[in-house]
């Protein structure tokens, strides 16, 4: 067991260093060719570029002009190194367990590009429901009982609805039209019900987080953190002065809500027993 959670850590940390390039040259450059310092353009070498270690072994620096690294390559390589481990320890089929695999790389990507940007690219987001579908069908054993296909298909925009509700009343001011999207994938990944827990937690949550970045003690440590997650700069225009008014990417909360309600799932634990009235 040991050794295949490891096994499964150790491919998420490289798929998590690969979702790096993936998230930070999305629409600005060729995915091809060598990763290079975005300060001083010096070309990476592989004592660079081993996931985690490398950063952590550098201090979050540069080997060649000192400039800081931006500490989202680390955690990236970390969460998908424990959310891969996670699935490979899971009671699943080996089967289910690789078609898992985009499943949870796709959320991790499109959480940190919008919490980047605030944008979730269309590609990304309609992968994730293609392979959310895949997984369903194969995890609950569809196959072989192709009437129970058509309620899952509707979980999609049965979770979406509420989201293009709200992006059309307010012109897209209230909501993203991404984030329906992101809805419609999460349906298909958890199934109606627990597609509603996720959302429903994924509210919370951003209400929490909003208002903690909110208060004056807590501030300082948050825009601490942003500095360190863009060093370059890409954000940090409009990220200082957060009030009620700034733009918050709601991506990030609905990935964390459907990541911890999936993993919950697979390992047949309901944490949402007392809301939902009942166990799996």
């Amino acid at each position: 067991m040991f050794i295949f959670a490891l096994s499964f850590f150790l491919f998420g940390a490289i798929i998590g260093s690969f979702l790096n390039v993936f998230i930070l040259r999305h629409g600005v450059k060729a995915i091809s060719g060598r990763s290079a310092c975005p300060a001083c353009a010096h070309t990476l070498e592989a004592v660079d570029l081993v996931p985690i270690f490398s950063w952590l072994f550098l201090r979050g620096r540069c080997r060649f002009c000192g400039s800081g690294i931006s500490i989202q390559y680390p955690l990236v390589e970390l969460l998908t190194a424990l959310v891969f481990a996670f699935i490979g320890v899971a009671p699943l089929t080996l089967t289910a367990q690789l078609a898992a695999l985009p499943v949870a790389a796709l959320l991790i990507a499109i959480s940190v590009y919008d919490l980047r940007h605030t944008i979730i690219p269309d590609s990304w987001v309609v992968a994730f429901a293609g392979f959310s579908l895949v997984f369903s069908v194969i995890y609950l054993d569809l196959i072989h009982q192709l009437p129970a296909v058509v309620p899952l298909l509707l979980a999609g925009p049965f979770s979406a609805l509420p989201f293009f509700a709200l992006w059309y009343v307010s012109g897209g001011r209230w909501m993203g039209l991404g984030d329906g999207k992101l809805a419609w994938g999460i349906g298909w990944l958890l199934g109606p019900l627990y597609a509603f827990a996720a959302i429903i937690s994924a509210f919370i949550l951003g209400a929490l987080i909003s208002v903690f970045i909110l208060l004056p003690l807590s501030s300082p440590v948050f825009w601490s953190f942003v500095k360190r997650f863009t060093p370059t700069g890409t954000s940090r225009k409009s990220a200082w002065g957060f009030t009620m008014k700034s733009e918050v990417a709601f991506g990030p909360f609905l990935a964390t809500a459907c990541l911890i309600v999936w993993i919950s799932i697979l390992y047949h634990i309901d944490p949402f027993a007392a809301v939902l009235g009942g166990p799996l």
